[in-house]
Formats: C-alpha cells, structure tokens, sequence
C-alpha cells in the first residue's frame, strides 16, 4: 500500500516533526497523514499516478505557516524539490490550495485538492468529536507547548477592554 511508498519520507526529520506542529488544533502529522490516505485511494478514480499522489500528499503542508493559504503550496513545493522529489510532486503540491490558490494543471494536482479538502473537514469533525470526551483540548495544549510556531492570542483582554467600556449598558447604551 501506500506506506512503501513513502517509507523514505516518513522517517525524514522534516516530516517527523510535524507531529509537534499544529494544523486545524490536530498534529500536522495526522493531517497529512490523513491526506495520504485519501489521495492513494481516490487517485485511481482520477486515473494518476499513485506514487506521486501520496508522495505529494506527505508533503504538501511542510512548512505551511511560512506562507498564507494561498501561497504556501509553492513553499511546500520548494521543500519537497530541494528533497529530490520529482516535478510532477511539486506541480501537485503548488495547487493544493485551490481554489484559493493556482488551479491545478495535473490529475495529480486535483487529487491532492480534493484529498486536503476531506482532510480538513474531517479534521474539523474529529477535533469536535473530541471536545466531548476532552481529548481535543488536551492534544491542543500539549501542541501549544510543542510547536515552534505556535503564538497564543489574547482575545480575552479584548474582551475585558470592551467589557470596560460599554459597562452593564451592553453594546445598545440603552438601560
């Protein structure tokens, strides 16, 4: 299946350490890991290549927060070059984002589309799944501590700041 393929890329230290990254408040790995999946699967029905779909697949989100949603497929792209990958993984791997980003010119490039977009919502469903039990929220702190990108926000000072100044009125002023 899918894991001889991308043997190689799995034990890679970059791929490692998205296991300590954050991405849609799961480890990156698991995304990514998700998107091999379903690219090797759906490849087939889009008749491309597989090889290329999973080996794309692993690596279309490294790096991913040196960029925006739009462009960060191109610097994916350029790590999975400099990695040896072939051309046909990085034109795959640069139109990931679409429709936000370049529209994909290959089969392969559509599969991995597709592929990250399941992904991501199954992401989605999975983190709030786990809001119930509190495993979402324990993994996406013990990510917080772990990932080099990772900046918390204050919105509660916001909050309190607005609070402060409209007091018990409320947004409307009217008592």
């Amino acid at each position: 299946m899918y894991e001889v393929i991308i043997a190689d890329l799995l034990s890679h230290p970059r791929v490692l350490e998205t296991r300590h990254h954050m991405h849609h408040s799961i480890p990156k790995h698991d995304h990514m890991m998700r998107v091999v999946r379903y690219s090797y699967r759906i490849a087939q029905l889009f008749r491309a290549d597989r090889r290329t779909c999973a080996r794309a697949a692993i690596l279309h989100d490294l790096d991913s927060r040196l960029g925006t949603l739009a462009n960060h497929g191109a610097i994916a792209a350029e790590v999975a070059a400099s990695l040896g990958e072939s051309d046909a993984v990085a034109l795959a791997i640069i139109s990931h984002m679409y429709p936000l980003g370049p529209r994909p010119t290959t089969r392969e490039g559509w599969v991995l589309v597709v592929a990250d977009k399941m992904a991501s919502l199954t992401d989605m469903t999975a983190f709030v799944g786990g809001l119930f039990t509190g495993r979402s929220l324990r993994v996406r702190r013990s990510l917080c501590q772990t990932d080099p990108f990772y900046t918390p926000r204050r919105p509660r000072r916001r909050i309190r700041r607005l609070w402060r100044s409209v007091g018990r009125l409320g947004l409307s002023g009217q008592a």
